[in-house]
This record gives C-alpha cells, structure tokens and sequence, in this order.
C-alpha cells in the first residue's frame, strides 16, 4: 500500500472513530452495551462510568448499591491494574453486603498499589468497618511511615476508634520521630478526661523508650503535666530527659541550670528568654561568678523598659525556701534598676515576693530571699526584672550579669520551726 493510500485509511478511520465518540457523548451516553461495545476500539468515558457509579452508591438504596456494584465491575474490567478500581467495587460489594468479595477486592488493591497512601486509607476504613481492627491499624502505620500528607486523617480516625491507645501503640505507630512525635502533640491537643491524660502518659512512656523525644517535644509534655498539675510527674519528666545535663537539680536546685553553663532549651523548666526591642541576651564566657558562663543583659537605652522576659518556673513544696542570685552591673542607668521576682505561678496573690535592685556599676552581688511557700502553692516563676520608671530621663542602658542562681528549700530554718513546733525553745 503506497503512503497516499495509507495515509487516506487511517484518515477514515480517525473520521470514524471521531464521530462514534462524539455520537456516544452526545446522543447514545449512559447505554451500558453500546458504551461496552465501543469501549473494544478505545472509545469509553471512563470518568463518566466513574462518576455514574459513586452516584448510585450516594443514593443508598439496594437497587442503585447493586447498579454500583455493576458499574464498578466494569470499570475494572477497563482497568484490572488499577488499585482505585479494586477499591471502588470492593467499597460497593461491602455496601452490598458481600464482605468476602470485598475483602478480596480491597487485598487486590493493597498488591496494586501496597505504596499508594490513599490506597492504604480506603483499605484501612475497610478493615475498621468490618471490624478487622489490626489489619486497619496496619495500614494506618503503612501511610503514616510514607508521608505526613495524611497525619490529620490518621489521627482522627484514631480518636473516633476509641477504645485506649494499646492496639494504636502495638500495630498503628512506626517508631520513627516524626510520625511518632506528632501523634504525640495531637494527643496533647486532644485530651479532654482522665483516660486520655492516661494514654498521652502511656505515649511518652513509649516515645522515650524508644529514643523519639527530644527537648522541644519533652517541653510541651511538661507543659501538659503542669497544666493538669501533673507536678511530680513533671519534673521526673523533665529530669529523665535531661540525663547528664541535670547537674544539681532538682535536688540541690530547685532551678535547673542556674549558672548558665548550658544553652537554655527554652522550655518551661528551664530558663525562657524573651526578647525585647533594644535589649542584647547572651552567655558571656568572659565574665562568671561561677563556673564559665554568666548571662549577659544589655540595655540600649532605647526604650523606659518593664522588663521581665527572662523566666523559668520551679516545681516546689510548702514550706520555707531562700532564693538567690548572684547580679553584676555596669552603667546601669535611671532609678529602677534589676532585680528578682519571684511568685505563684498560678495565683500570684498567694506569694509574690522580690529582691532588692541594682543600679549603676556594682562588683558580683548576692541577691537574696527568704520567703515561705504556702501550702496551696506548687509552682513558682522566678523572673529577673525591672520594673518602668516614672521619671523623665527614664530610658534605661548599661550592662548586667547574672549567674549562680539557686532556688532551695531552707534547711536551717525548717529545723528551727519543727523544734519550735516540738517545744525545743
């Protein structure tokens, strides 16, 4: 056959085939056996059957689910290694009451496409709602080791599944940080009775046997401890998380990393800074009363500061405590100088206590404050601060420092009111 002439052919059949496909769209649509028909030369409306299908199973009626069962039989037969396919007719056999099929349709999918994450979540709702919970949880994990696309949808799905978190933890979590880490802040967002503090306790236990926890996600969990006054708890957490770094605390230290000889983690437990416009936060290696580190305190002289943004709580108990610190100053300027407050963390009108303060240039002075803890009181905030002044030249500028500070019960005059209590004196 010469070029011309072949040419001329497969012009007719393009002719041909054009106008079978738009005589189908536009005049012979939705005719099963026509539409089955032209599909043997190429011509379908896959979209079309798709969406004919989900409509039937949207109208829920046993005629229209068996309608969608037939529709999707043939969609697969277009397309028999597509997983969506398998999905689609094992979703309508199961609405259709024919669970042994669409278990096999939904393990055709999961051979298809075992990496596809959408895949994997109609295949796991499956399982949910045929009560295969493992096999659920299972695929749950599949998504959750891939992407964190879907973390949202897994752990809803989580919360509605109910029953405790042991099954989640044993079939449904990957021990790998990222997916692990943020099941765990959705919990913490979660929460709303005494069993669920429970499992987010369970989480923790589960996440730092397995090294997952680091000091930010450590933080938000000692958050969540003190906000349910979780308190004992809290600490332990926060001790156990710092290891090696712990040093004195809590027991010789109710505040951790007093001399700033460690970069602060910015958690609750440990020293938060703030900043502020016009003034300088940094350890200063050049200049301690203890150790090598101090904290260094700039002020521009910018602005007539209330400055309290460098803070750290302390878990604590009833009775008496003293405070101190060690602050250096240079050039500090105007009449409100640094100092200390300390207070209930929760109710300020409980306790509410301050240092003296410092001004212009002064060698390493020791601030110091005894004070009872009442007995309500379980969490303090220790806060280096300088309150605003009232007086024209009001801008505040110099240099301070700060090391050595320690928070601890007092000893000596705890002994001294239990023998009063006895009768000693």
């Amino acid at each position: 056959m010469s070029a011309r002439k072949l040419s001329l052919f497969l012009g007719c059949l393009l002719v041909i085939f054009s106008s079978l496909a738009i005589a189908w769209r536009f005049r012979f649509r939705g005719n099963p056996r026509l539409e089955r028909f032209l599909c043997q030369f190429g011509i379908c409306d896959n979209d079309a059957l798709l969406e004919r299908g989900f409509e039937q199973l949207g109208e829920g009626d046993e005629e229209s689910v068996k309608g969608a069962v037939e529709t999707f039989r043939e969609a697969l037969r277009r397309d028999p290694a597509s997983a969506y396919r398998w999905c689609d007719l094992g979703e309508a056999l199961r609405m259709a009451g024919q669970v042994e099929q669409a278990g096999y349709c939904i393990s055709q999918a999961l051979e298809h496409g075992p990496n596809i994450a959408p895949v994997l979540l109609r295949a796991a709702v499956f399982y949910f709602q045929v009560e295969q919970t493992r096999q659920g949880l299972e695929c749950m994990y599949r998504v959750l080791e891939k992407t964190p696309d879907y973390d949202a949808n897994v752990f809803s799905t989580y919360t509605r599944l109910g029953g405790g978190i042991d099954n989640i933890l044993k079939y449904g979590l990957p021990a790998l940080q990222r997916p692990a880490q943020a099941y765990f802040r959705h919990l913490l967002n979660q929460v709303l009775n005494q069993t669920e503090v429970s499992d987010v306790q369970k989480l923790w236990d589960w996440l730092t046997a397995r090294s997952l926890v680091d000091d930010k996600l450590a933080g938000e969990y000692v958050d969540f401890l003190l906000k349910n006054h979780e308190y004992p708890t809290a600490v332990e957490a926060w001790t156990f998380q710092l290891g090696e770094r712990k040093g004195g605390y809590p027991e010789t230290n109710e505040l951790f990393n007093g001399s700033f000889e460690t970069e602060t983690t910015e958690t609750t437990l440990d020293w938060k800074i703030r900043r502020a416009e016009g003034v300088e936060v940094t350890r200063d290696s050049s200049n301690a009363q203890q150790g090598r580190w101090s904290l260094r305190i700039r002020f521009e002289g910018k602005e007539n500061l209330a400055y309290s943004h460098i803070t750290q709580r302390a878990v604590v108990k009833p009775g008496p405590h003293r405070f101190e610190a060690w602050v250096r100053t240079e050039e500090i300027t105007t009449d409100q100088g640094i100092g200390w407050r300390i207070f209930d963390a929760e109710s300020p009108s409980r306790l509410d206590v301050k240092t003296e303060q410092l001004v212009g240039t002064t060698k390493w002075t020791r601030l110091e404050k005894a004070f009872e803890v009442p007995a309500q009181t379980r969490l303090l905030e220790v806060q280096l601060c300088r309150r605003s002044s009232l007086k024209f030249d009001n801008k505040i500028s110099g240099t301070a420092w700060i090391d050595a500070v320690s928070l601890r019960r007092d000893e000596i005059r705890e002994t001294c009111q239990l023998r009063i209590a006895d009768g000693e004196f």
